[in-house]
């Protein structure tokens, strides 16, 4: 039987050039460790090194219950009519 993934919210930060970028997102539970340096992928799916693990949610949930944003975001083009094509 394949292994059950459990995912926890954690807040990171990451140093850019002239401030920081903070993101909150659900990780694998073997990851989420005050201080751990991880690497996240981006918009374009590239690997981003140095995001900083600042806070670990206490709520551990399986893989099938953490929140899919691919999924939330289609529904509210949706339900907001962004998903039509526009008008010329």
């Amino acid at each position: 039987m394949a292994k059950q993934v459990k995912y926890v919210q954690c807040a990171m930060k990451r140093a850019v050039a002239g401030g920081s970028v903070r993101t909150t997102s659900y990780i694998p539970q073997q990851f989420a460790t005050l201080g751990r340096v991880l690497k996240l992928k981006d918009e374009l799916d590239r690997w981003v090194d140095g995001w900083v693990v600042e806070c670990v949610g206490h709520m551990v949930v399986d893989a099938a219950d953490a929140p899919d944003y691919r999924k939330a975001i289609r529904n509210h083009r949706k339900s907001t009519g962004d998903s039509q094509p526009r008008l010329k």
